[in-house]
């Protein structure tokens, strides 16, 4: 890593006054002539339409920003604005910088934001083949300072760049081989982390540890590494998976860990501090592409999202803990699969009922299905086969019925086939899935989908488990993001109405469909 030394003033930018936020500090420093009319010149004659590369949530969840194919956006989540109507209550778009200085012909690949301040790490890509090599490329991060409207500091590698997460302390750079931490303030390098493979950029910070916290995949497949502050011997390594790391989450304290495989059914999460494995989600039987893990502030839930329609919520519960001796009170722990139960046949005799045991029967049917000799080897054959299912059923048992269940479930609207009706991700996008976040205060998730709706569903955390999986309560539905250049966010939906089945032409009864 090569980087280039700056130094970062950190400044808040005010979203308190939300969508007022950005979009006025960004009217007070005026831009300088030259760029005014770069800037009107290049929406005048760029009618094409703008794609989502991008997103992420800020440290906190309280905003989240989003790399196009013009430049990158910023909005603040619910309750932000101020007001109790439908209206405050989804997200607002606070700041783009597209088609303007510094973005006149780049597109942002990679974006994080630091907390709600001025500060964004963003790798970019340059649109045109004229454009100067220094003004973007893959293999560097460049800061931006939204306070002085242009790049202060950049960060350089030999190799392209998959990753990049800010803490107050630190900046990450991801590379698919190795990961490098440096300052925040002098943007030096502190330390080098070697990994595998890591194509997908993977590598957390807990928010609210002292020293910084990280986790990222190891040298072998499937193992997670942690990393405790800038001593190269503060770290340990632990097996997670089988199949390499698709997904990582770290809660606020860093205690736990959250991991996914390429596989996708299971979810499984760790104590940080000795890699003790705790918990082991079964989100589904079907493989499916882990886009998000993320924990409830108080750590006793924590929601999957994947390629597939349904988002899952997991309540862990301490007594339900692998690493627990004892198992207490599991009464709203998220149920544990069980074998079903043995079926019942209507009318048939007291010897072909399950499990009944006749002299002479193997496994509850009677010795009368076969005379003679036949009988006899039947009876063999079974002898020797039984020890061996017996062995396999119970090397089977512990990894699949010992397995959690989702607490609730969301599948989400306007999706066709498991796939959205609208997408507006581009073809280069680095977006595999939805994103989630946990409401500060409510029980209810937030649903950051690349159809450009943020979707909002809420839970009963008290729910009886032994009723099934909840179904999440729709709340509303806003659409954040369309390709055309000129979109604006409006309010958000709260209802999905339908035409009811067989209701006729002109019927004034019958509800119309309304797309999302």
């Amino acid at each position: 890593a090569l980087p280039i030394s700056a130094e970062l003033s950190v400044h808040p930018l005010g979203f308190h006054k939300a969508a007022a936020g950005m979009a006025e500090a960004a009217e007070d420093a005026a831009p300088k002539e030259d760029d005014s009319k770069v800037m009107s010149q290049k929406t005048a004659t760029s009618p094409e339409n703008v794609y989502l590369l991008s997103y992420a949530f800020n440290q906190d969840f309280s905003c989240f920003v989003c790399g196009t194919t013009a430049g990158f956006r910023v909005y603040t989540l619910t309750g932000e604005a101020s007001g109790s109507g439908p209206a405050a209550r989804g997200p607002q778009e606070v700041c783009r910088r597209e088609h303007s200085a510094g973005f006149t012909n780049n597109s942002v690949v990679l974006v994080a934001m630091l907390y709600k301040t001025n500060i964004f790490a963003m790798v970019t890509q340059v649109a045109s083949a004229h454009e100067e090599a220094s003004s973007g490329g893959l293999n560097k991060v460049q800061i931006w300072d939204e306070r002085k409207q242009k790049f202060v500091g950049e960060l350089r590698s030999r190799n392209e760049v998959k990753g990049v997460a800010l803490k107050k302390e630190v900046i990450v750079m991801v590379c698919e081989y190795a990961i490098y931490v440096y300052t925040c303030d002098q943007l030096k390098v502190i330390l080098h982390l070697t990994t595998g493979s890591n194509k997908s950029g993977l590598c957390v910070l807990a928010v609210n540890s002292d020293p910084w916290l990280l986790c990222c995949p190891g040298q072998s497949t499937g193992a997670v590494r942690v990393q405790v502050g800038q001593d190269a011997q503060a770290t340990h390594v632990f097996q997670a998976h089988q199949s390499a790391l698709a997904a990582l989450a770290l809660n606020a304290s860093g205690s736990l860990v959250a991991t996914a495989s390429e596989t996708g059914t299971v979810v499984k999460v760790f104590r940080t501090s000795d890699g003790q494995a705790l918990y082991r989600l079964r989100r589904s039987t079907r493989p499916a592409v882990i886009s998000s893990l993320t924990f409830r502030s108080d750590d006793n839930f924590l929601a999957v999202a994947s390629s597939s329609s349904t988002v899952h919520i997991f309540k862990l519960d301490e007594s339900t803990s692998a690493g627990d001796g004892d198992v207490k009170d599991k009464d709203f722990a998220s149920p544990v699969l069980g074998p079903a139960a043995d079926p019942q046949i209507p009318g048939a005799p007291p010897s072909l009922r399950p499990g009944h045991l006749d002299s002479g029967s193997h496994n509850g049917y009677a010795s009368s299905v076969a005379p003679g000799p036949l009988r006899a080897t039947l009876s063999d054959t079974v002898s020797a086969l039984l020890p061996k299912a017996a062995e396999a059923v119970r090397g089977f048992t512990p990894q699949y019925f010992a397995d959690l269940r989702s607490f609730a479930q969301f599948k989400l609207p306007d999706m066709d086939s498991g796939q959205p009706t609208v997408d507006t991700r581009s073809k280069q996008a680095n977006i595999r899935g939805p994103l989630l976040a946990f409401h500060k205060s409510e029980p209810r998730l937030f649903i950051l989908h690349y159809s450009g709706v943020l979707y909002e569903c809420s839970f009963q955390p008290d729910y009886d488990p032994s009723l099934g999986a909840q179904e999440c309560g729709f709340v509303c539905a806003t659409t954040w993001f369309a390709t055309r250049p000129d979109f604006k966010v409006s309010g958000p939906i709260t209802q999905l109405p339908t035409v009811p089945g067989g209701a006729g032409d002109g019927d004034e009864e019958a509800e119309e469909w309304q797309l999302v």
